[in-house]
């Protein structure tokens, strides 16, 4: 009974999102991901292979570099939550940084020539500007909890955005690889740096355009008040880090599940190229890492209210962790295991990983229920300082990782010890952090019904306060 009466109350007060509120949302996570996950996913490779950077001062910056993203994330989650653009909010700054961001990604793509110290600084400079605007976008996180509270929106949010996000990684996959050597006829080395930077310039026009459509299609239909917006402060952060228990919970899954992201995708070029001894085959290993999603994003929904969230995540964990073990005990040279293994632990990975971002807004609430206080920008920056230390720690790892087994990019045939390293990277490694996630859901409290009574309660008390609000006046 309790419960059909939140959902009466939900009903009257939530707006339903429009079609193109969602399409909006969609492209924009698509779009950031069309610049972030090149990145993510070729930068070692490019810095190691074409640009020709050491591997441990490649690992260093990436280190270095999400130190910074880390440290400036929550400090600028507060500053976003303390102010309002003439745009709301979180919006306007889809308009304000999308040129910089397109422009910075091509930059990181250029090889530029000089002393090996000049080109070093340069990648830096380059890799912490795109990093840190990066970091800067992360209203668009915040978004969907400015957008709506209602349960079965925010699963369609999340579907949109993961199913826009795959179109893109899609893209990514297959075209990044096939770009490369069709502008340039190669692939690794110096003759393909020219095909590198055109690729990414194509990427970086397509996110530039996807940025500002969604500009124009998303509306924030619930905002912060005056006084809230006066009272939010720094040390927010860690109250709601001591309150907000699902919040604690998810922080440490983000930083885990980017460490084990970046290892395997990292890890996937060097892995097709040497182990597999067919480069020629990354594209199409790539795109299963994304193909799979036309087919299971959409199922998002269906998946959490048969299985649950904590069914969810740790039945698809398990699935990622068989495709991973296949690929590590099976021959590399058998394509057709290989593959199967990498459809697997995609399949796993897109579920899980593509899930996580809807406990965003449900922790969003349940800080608004334990205190009083809306702060989407503040906890989506400390999302993004939880993204940035994973991708910090699963950035490193493989770089070192590379050192140790004595990598040498300019041996067209690596040692067997090398090649047995680079599996235990692909495969092994990561399933060390997928296991620590797991542990952590088992954990995890919020429930249909418990968002269900905890918007009820929210949009009783806020009520409340405006009639005592009006009654003063």
């Amino acid at each position: 009974m309790e419960n059909n009466e939140a959902q009466s109350v939900q009903a009257q007060v939530m707006p339903k999102l429009k079609f193109t509120e969602k399409l909006g949302q969609g492209i924009g996570s698509m779009s950031v991901n069309l610049i972030f996950n090149v990145v993510s996913t070729y930068l070692l490779f490019f810095y190691t292979n074409v640009y020709g950077l050491k591997p441990a001062d490649a690992a260093l910056m990436f280190l270095l570099v999400r130190i910074i993203d880390a440290v400036a994330s929550p400090v600028y989650g507060t500053w976003v939550d303390k102010r309002t653009t003439k745009f709301g909010k979180y919006r306007g700054y889809l308009l304000y940084l999308a040129i910089p961001y397109a422009v910075l990604s091509v930059l990181c793509f250029y090889s530029i020539g000089g002393a090996y110290t000049f080109k070093l600084v340069y990648a830096y400079t380059t890799y912490v500007g795109l990093s840190l605007l990066n970091t800067f976008l992360s209203p668009l996180g915040a978004m969907p909890a400015a957008m709506t509270r209602d349960n079965d929106e925010i699963a369609q949010l999340n579907a949109y955005s993961m199913f826009c996000s795959n179109v893109g990684g899609m893209l990514i996959s297959f075209g990044v690889p096939f770009l490369v050597t069709g502008f340039s006829g190669a692939y690794t080395g110096q003759a393909s740096q020219k095909g590198w930077f055109l690729t990414m310039g194509i990427f970086a026009i397509m996110g530039l355009i996807g940025l500002l459509f969604a500009f124009t299609m998303i509306h924030e239909h619930y905002h912060m008040s005056a006084q809230a917006t006066d009272d939010v402060s720094f040390k927010d952060i860690f109250v709601q880090m001591k309150v907000n228990k699902p919040f604690a919970i998810l922080l440490a899954y983000l930083i885990l599940a980017f460490i084990f992201m970046s290892i395997v995708n990292s890890s996937g070029s060097y892995y097709v190229t040497y182990n597999m001894g067919r480069p020629d085959l990354l594209k199409y290993f790539n795109l299963l890492g994304s193909l799979p999603s036309f087919i299971l994003v959409p199922l998002f929904p269906w998946f959490k209210r048969h299985m649950g969230r904590k069914g969810l995540m740790l039945g698809f964990s398990g699935v990622l962790m068989l495709g991973l073990l296949i690929m590590y005990f099976g021959n590399a040279h058998s394509v057709g295991l290989v593959m199967t293994g990498k459809l697997l632990a995609s399949i796993g990975m897109i579920v899980t990983t593509g899930y996580m971002w809807a406990f965003e807004t449900e922790v969003v609430n349940y800080g608004d229920w334990k205190l009083g206080k809306r702060e989407n920008a503040i906890i989506s920056s400390v999302c993004s300082f939880a993204v940035a230390l994973g991708l910090a720690l699963g950035g490193v790892v493989p770089g070192y990782f590379l050192k140790f087994i004595g990598f040498n990019a300019s041996l067209k045939m690596q040692t067997a010890s090398t090649l047995h390293g680079i599996l235990t990277m692909q495969s092994l490694l990561p399933l060390i952090f997928i296991i620590a996630g797991m542990i952590l859901f088992i954990f995890y409290p919020i429930t249909d019904s418990s968002m269900d009574k905890m918007s009820a309660e929210i949009d009783a008390r806020n009520k409340k306060a405006e009639q005592e609000q009006a009654v003063e006046d």
